[in-house]
């Protein structure tokens, strides 16, 4: 009964030291979800695509009615954002495929090179854009509008900001970084038929062709939506900080196992959407056999799996099941309460025979992590000269 007790109060004293429990998990994540993402990417795709081919060709009649080399360029624009989503298509059905011996992880990466082709359309889109605007305002010829065409373009807008609204929303709904990049492309044309019809009316109005100029300006937006969807894409393949919620509901999963009396140093890889590989460490009793530490494993690594589509390695520490080291924990946190940029103490172990005293700090990135260990371990081993203090330098991965 009395080390129930203790490893109770250990329990809370660990959450408290480096785990705090969440509310709520997020959604299971599992091969059904994958699957159901996949048709939902085509099926927007394939949305896209009707909608750009009956634009492209609405802008078009109207464009070579009117002689408007901005209504042109923008039936143009519509034409690239059918290829767009024929990108994501096939980037969706090669994301999708099984690993292979060549790519055990799979090719769920895919995803992002695709979001660079995306990017790439839109840079070029605008290029092209601003070039034709250029040349207007370098040669200027008069376009004949008609309000019969600018409101024909003024739905065109209208219904490019409905695809963009829907693009993006769908897109963070599945976590589909081209659809996402897709809405952004669609906001961003409507916003270029707008320019476009309001430089008809100012036309109409003063019959001052300022139509080259406002395609230069929208270009410019374009450009700038390009280069957006482009960082995003590198920066997602370079590598960036996990979802706090998903390493909130990972480390929840694995906190409410029986025996688990800590949750530490989660190490998050994406190889895609939706496929992770991982690696934490738990603190157990240091009285657990092989056979129950194996077992507390297996159904740990099963459950997060099946619930979050991860692949997760287990790391043990263990935690002290008898003996009193309130003191040394105490004197610790006392100290570690003196450096600001130390995020988290955990894996805090005394072995008595060996007079050793084990634990491991994050320290926040902006900071020479170093010397905040020496003074640490200088104030701990002036406290404690009896002890050896074995100290591990954590990266702060996740929040």
């Amino acid at each position: 009964m009395a080390d129930t007790d203790n490893r109770e109060e250990h329990r809370s004293v660990m959450r408290e030291w480096g785990h705090k429990p969440a509310a709520a998990s997020p959604p299971v994540v599992g091969s059904d979800y994958r699957q159901a993402r996949d048709r939902q990417i085509v099926r927007a795709s394939i949305v896209g695509i009707v909608a750009n081919v009956v634009l492209a060709a609405a802008k078009l009649v109207v464009g070579l009615f009117t002689q408007s080399i901005a209504f042109l360029l923008d039936a143009v624009n519509s034409l690239t954002d059918v290829f767009s989503s024929v990108v994501t298509i096939i980037g969706a059905k090669l994301a999708s495929m099984r690993p292979s011996r060549s790519h055990p992880y799979g090719y769920g990466r895919v995803e992002y090179v695709t979001s660079i082709v995306i990017a790439a359309i839109i840079l070029a889109a605008g290029v092209v854009s601003l070039r034709e605007s250029v040349v207007k305002i370098i040669h200027p010829s008069e376009p004949d509008y008609t309000a019969v065409a600018l409101l024909v373009m003024a739905v065109t807008a209208g219904v490019k900001v409905v695809v963009g609204v829907y693009f993006k929303r769908k897109g963070a709904a599945i976590n589909a970084q081209p659809i996402t990049a897709s809405g952004v492309d669609a906001l961003y044309d409507a916003l270029l038929t707008a320019g476009t019809v309001a430089s008809g009316l100012f036309c109409l109005v003063s019959h001052v062709d300022i139509d080259g100029w406002v395609g230069a300006v929208v270009s410019l937006f374009i450009v700038k939506a390009g280069l957006g969807v482009l960082r995003d894409a590198i920066s997602t393949i370079i590598g960036e900080r996990p979802d706090p919620a998903l390493v909130h509901g990972i480390k929840t999963c694995v906190n409410d196992h029986e025996g688990v009396m800590g949750v530490y140093d989660l190490f998050l890889d994406s190889f895609g959407p939706n496929n992770y590989m991982a690696s934490l460490n738990i603190a157990v009793p240091d009285d657990y056999t092989a056979h129950q530490i194996h077992d507390l494993c297996r159904h740990i690594t099963e459950e997060v799996r099946d619930c979050y589509c991860c692949t997760l390695t287990v790391g043990i520490y263990a935690a002290n099941s008898t003996g009193d080291y309130v003191p040394i924990r105490e004197k610790l946190m006392a100290e570690v309460a003196k450096h600001p940029e130390v995020v988290q103490v955990h894996g805090f172990y005394v072995d008595s025979d060996s007079r050793t005293v084990d634990f491991d700090i994050v320290v926040d990135f902006h900071c020479d992590a170093e010397p905040v260990r020496a003074a640490i371990v200088g104030a701990m081993k002036e406290a404690y000269p009896h002890y050896n203090f074995t100290v591990v330098l954590d990266s702060d991965f996740i929040e």
